[in-house]
């Protein structure tokens, strides 16, 4: 009787060995795949990148988009679907925004964000905070183009991306390159389209001498005369030639047909349908096309007239477009 109690005893114990090794086993094996998963998981976000930042601004205070802003964006994010299309604006009435329609129509885009500005909280901890600050600002004749200006800078030393003005469409991806601008004449560049990495010191010294150069009475001084200057500098010290195709800077600078094929003197050309089809095999090549909105202010056409602009709407902004036929204009 002892004996076989004995056994009992023992074989209990071997049961609880046997148990407990099988348990460390399968404990090691989940911790060893969930390890297995979970180093796969690391890897796997370790590859992917944060949506690329494109940024348009809309500082003069008014409570709606016009066709063309409307269009600039919306063919920015039909382009580049996985990137944050963000509009900032200064609108201080948010229900006269709200009920605007192509604001509404934007707004709705899956990729675009449209979030109201904080001048002082974006200026913060830049060299342009006491700039937005000081009596300086106040009495600058074309404020909202220095402001607008000054955003790209910020933004872009923040938090890197791309600096669009609202009058550019798009017609295709753009470059995948660090960071890139264009000429807009073949002495000038201009930064209607400008992109640059965090922190990059290209924007340090825009936001530097943005104050030390400013002059608030000259148009585009603090915008394309600025980095015309900066580039034309740097090029000379890197000993390249400041010139369509050179990096200074570190900075690509692109010939005039990427973002500026039509030259601002030959703005009517928008608007005229006899010229369509040369237009499109001038700019078959562009990755946008800058209409120079304050040089042509608010010219319109007519849907479906055949004009450059009617076939810039529709084939890179279709929402936009649609509206623009069912008010029977657009600008």
């Amino acid at each position: 009787m002892a004996f076989i109690c004995f056994n009992k005893r023992r074989d209990r114990k071997l049961r609880i060995i046997v148990v407990s090794i099988f348990l460390s086993g399968c404990v090691f094996l989940v911790s060893r795949n969930l390890s297995i998963s979970g180093r796969k998981r690391f890897l796997k976000m370790k590859n992917v990148t944060e949506p690329q930042n494109m940024f348009f601004f809309e500082t003069s205070g008014k409570c709606y988009l016009t066709s063309r802003e409307s269009c600039s964006i919306e063919s920015a994010a039909k382009y580049h679907p996985t990137n944050r299309i963000q509009l900032f604006y200064a609108c201080s009435n948010e229900s006269q925004l709200k009920n605007d329609e192509l604001f509404q129509l934007v707004s709705q885009i899956e990729n675009v964000e449209v979030k109201s500005l904080n001048f002082t909280y974006l200026f913060s901890g830049t060299p342009l905070a006491k700039w937005y600050q000081s009596d300086i600002f106040n009495l600058t004749i074309h404020k909202t183009a220095f402001l607008s200006d000054g955003l790209k800078y910020v933004m872009l030393g923040k938090y890197g991306g791309v600096a669009i003005d609202s009058d550019c469409i798009t017609r295709k991806p753009l470059p995948n390159l660090p960071a890139y601008a264009g000429f807009q004449t073949s002495i000038t560049v201009n930064n209607a389209v400008i992109k640059a990495q965090k922190g990059s010191p290209f924007l340090v010294e825009c936001m530097e001498r943005f104050l030390t150069e400013y002059n608030s009475s000259i148009w585009g001084f603090v915008g394309p005369a600025l980095v015309t200057r900066i580039f034309r500098e740097a090029c000379k010290r890197e000993n390249k030639y400041f010139a369509p195709g050179f990096t200074c800077y570190g900075v690509h600078l692109f010939p005039l047909p990427a973002f500026y094929p039509i030259h601002f003197s030959q703005r009517k050309l928008f608007f005229d349908p006899n010229v369509s089809e040369s237009l499109n095999e001038i700019w078959k090549d562009s990755y946008m096309v800058h209409i120079w909105n304050n040089a042509v202010q608010r010219q319109q056409f007519k849907p479906g007239d055949g004009s450059p602009m009617d076939h810039l709407y529709k084939d890179n902004c279709p929402i936009t477009y649609s509206y623009i036929v069912k008010q029977g204009v657009g600008e």
